[in-house]
């Protein structure tokens, strides 16, 4: 067995967070059901240029409309900031953009939807079919008076705003005119089916700069990936039932499983030693969790490895063949393949991060000589799971719960 080194997590951002991990602007108490609110952390850690995302407050809507029976609405408070210094002139427009990779879940209405002059402060409710309308119309509200769902607030809004993506997977806020520093605030709600106890999100961000010309140099951002974990039922409703992250649990190091689908034993044994890790608090992620769920597997890779705190890459005879070019068929195993190059990507661009991310696995009855070359497995250290136990996976154990995060 080979002993592990001290690993720190990577991080994701440009931007030290701060010494508590996460900057709070403020709250706004949102309860509708006591036990249908939660706070969602994941996109503090995400700086997208002078775009910084912050976290997203949830609460669950009940009840909803007959026809959007089987699917559960959450109303949802976005949080971003454009960090632009004083001495830094403003940037045209600007924009921010949260997609959802799954097409099961839609943004079923948002705010602001479009403002074209200086707007002051106001304040908005929900009708009975779940859309915004301003509030003191002199219609019947929906909602009892007091409930957030009755007094929804956008503060002063001093540039040209746009919202696209309504009605459909994304939403995005264009700025113009006038980009202002400092906070912003959207609401959106948030259409998903009943059953899901989580949402994934990419976020993107656009915003001009200048450069010479003949460069012929265009400015572009890197997509980030976060994932929301949704707000409980009430387990004690009548008709309610309690919504539970099919994950791992909230708050534990976020690890990303790659294998190779080469045999149904060795498939078994990567679930093994999933459930092992998950019983350890870690937020566990592989392909073989909510097999009951479509996806776009292209998105859910990408969100999955680029949110990930560390990457266990499984060794065994194909994926060894898959990292070392070995003759194939150009159809065959093309998910380990795929992320196998992705990992070997950000690991050739960002090196000392994902050297210490990407972490080789060799399970029960596998050898070393099947770690992809790619991912170093004679001069770095690898982790040699003897058996499924804390004495078997104890050097494993050691970094995903032990190590320090990496300033």
């Amino acid at each position: 067995m080979r002993k592990a080194f001290a690993v720190s997590r990577g991080v994701r951002v440009s931007v030290d967070p701060g010494p508590s991990g996460q900057q709070e602007l403020g709250r706004v108490q949102l309860y509708l059901v006591d036990s249908a609110k939660s706070v969602e952390e994941a996109p503090g850690r995400i700086a997208l240029g002078l775009v910084r995302l912050r976290a997203w407050q949830l609460d669950r809507i009940e009840p909803i409309p007959s026809d959007l029976a089987d699917h559960a609405a959450y109303l949802v408070r976005v949080s971003y900031e454009f960090e632009i210094a004083p001495d830094v002139r403003p940037a045209a427009w600007a924009e921010v953009e949260f997609k959802f990779p799954n097409p099961e879940v839609m943004v079923h209405d948002a705010l602001p939807m479009r403002v074209v002059k200086q707007a002051a402060a106001a304040s908005y409710e929900l009708t009975a079919q779940l859309r915004f309308t301003g509030r003191g119309s002199g219609a019947v509200s929906a909602w009892p008076e007091g409930s957030p769902a009755a007094n929804i607030p956008l503060p002063v809004l001093d540039s040209d705003i746009q919202s696209f993506g309504i009605g459909g997977n994304l939403i995005r806020w264009r700025h113009a005119g006038k980009v202002s520093p400092g906070a912003h605030v959207g609401w959106l709600i948030l259409r998903v089916p009943e059953s899901w106890a989580e949402v994934p999100v990419v976020a993107g961000a656009k915003y001009p700069v200048k450069t010479l010309p003949n460069l012929r140099l265009r400015a572009t951002c890197l997509q980030d990936a976060f994932t929301v974990q949704l707000p409980a039922v009430d387990p004690g409703k009548p008709g309610g039932s309690a919504l539970r992250p099919t994950a791992g649990l909230r708050g534990g190091r976020r690890v990303f499983v790659s294998y190779a689908q080469e045999s149904p034993a060795h498939k078994a044994a990567v679930a093994e030693l999933c459930e092992f890790l998950l019983g350890k608090g870690l937020d566990i992620r592989f392909d073989q969790q909510n097999p009951h769920e479509r996806r776009i597997w292209d998105d859910w890779t990408n969100t999955q490895i680029l949110r990930a705190d560390y990457v266990l890459v499984i060794a065994s005879p194909a994926y060894r063949n898959a990292g070392n070019s070995e003759p194939r068929d150009d159809n065959e195993r093309r998910g380990v393949v795929s992320e196998y190059l992705r990992l070997v990507d950000l690991q050739h661009r960002r090196r000392s991060e994902w050297t210490r991310k990407i972490l080789p696995v060799v399970l029960p009855g596998r050898s070393p000589e099947e770690i992809p070359l790619s991912f170093l497995p004679g001069i770095a250290d690898y982790y040699d799971v003897s058996s499924i136990t804390d004495e078997g996976a104890a050097d494993l154990l050691n970094v995903l719960l032990h190590s320090a995060v990496s300033a």
